[in-house]
């Protein structure tokens, strides 16, 4: 039951890289509450949560061939797709497994040690030799974990002077890919940065940006209803005009309330929408065009009585 769980709390770890740092501190908290066992072998360790858990981190980052043995036999043409969810599902597994061996080395259930061992494995012992993307971008991940953490150590920040030479040398490499390169190069300038990103995460939004995109959210799903009203009212509008002509009329109809409300009703949406607002102006532009044509008529009319 106890291996049951920990594969359980395992792969939703790794299936919400986004929550690393909750399940991290989820399993700090019940670590000392689960049972242990004896070991299975004579003269084994003891079987514990802990133990069982880095043993599967430990699984993933040493035999990534494991996961694509499905992925392999996905060849025929009508698998493509299949194919490509099962590589997306691949890629998320191997970097959410990296970015929770980083918590939980900050919830010291992980010795330093072992993080320094990943550090080293990702970036090769052959420094002339192009690293593969799919490590660049796990050892981008593990430094944005792990980095600011290893720098509050003065041995470990001397440590990690060490290695970003080595990042700036792979960046020097003309065989790495261009994303590649950028990675490696957000990730010195995140250091030099003192890890602070540019842009926020996505936890530190401010609650006004969730009101803008809830109001542009609104407006988008209001403006194919508000094209259509318009365009509806532009061919009543010129229905008005030709009448007015024949009766030579100023007198306001049902169909003059509806232009103001309409005018009125794009006003309210201009000041709501501001990023928004040419699309607007141009449909406003419009019925206030149309309605001055009206009163137009309707002067006109009224003049030649």
């Amino acid at each position: 039951m106890l291996k049951d769980v920990t594969s359980l709390i395992f792969r939703k770890t790794v299936s919400e890289p986004t929550f690393c740092s909750m399940y991290a501190q989820l399993c700090y908290e019940v670590h000392d509450y689960l049972p242990s066992f004896p070991a299975e072998e004579p003269g084994g360790r003891n079987i514990i949560f802990r133990r069982l858990l880095l043993n599967n981190c430990q699984q993933v980052f040493e035999d990534p061939d494991s996961l694509r043995v499905e992925i392999a036999r996905l060849i025929g043409p009508d698998q493509v797709m299949e194919r490509g969810d099962q590589d997306m599902i691949f890629k998320l597994i191997t970097l959410g497994n990296i970015r929770l061996i980083g918590e939980l080395m900050k919830s010291r259930m992980v010795p330093e040690k072992i993080v320094h061992h990943i550090i080293k494995e990702l970036l090769g012992s052959d420094k002339k030799a192009c690293p593969d993307e799919e490590h660049i971008e796990a050892l981008c991940q593990f430094f944005n974990t792990v980095g600011k953490h290893l720098d509050e150590n003065p041995g470990s920040c001397r440590m990690n002077d060490t290695y970003f030479i080595q990042i700036k040398d792979r960046v020097a490499n003309p065989e790495l890919t261009p994303r590649s390169k950028f990675m490696l190069l957000d990730l010195i300038a995140l250091r030099s940065n003192n890890w602070a990103p540019r842009r926020g995460e996505v936890g530190d939004v401010p609650c006004d940006i969730w009101h803008w995109q809830d109001a542009s959210t609104n407006y988008l799903s209001n403006l194919g209803h508000i094209r259509a009203e318009t365009e509806k009212l532009g061919s009543e509008m010129k229905r008005i005009a030709l009448e007015g002509q024949q009766k030579q009329t100023c007198k306001l109809s049902d169909e003059d309330m509806k232009i103001t409300r309409m005018t009125m009703l794009l006003t309210a949406l201009l000041q709501d929408n501001k990023d928004c607002k040419n699309e607007i102006l141009k449909v406003l532009k419009l019925a206030v065009a149309i309605q001055f044509a009206i009163l137009c008529v309707c002067v006109v009319g009224v003049m030649k009585k």
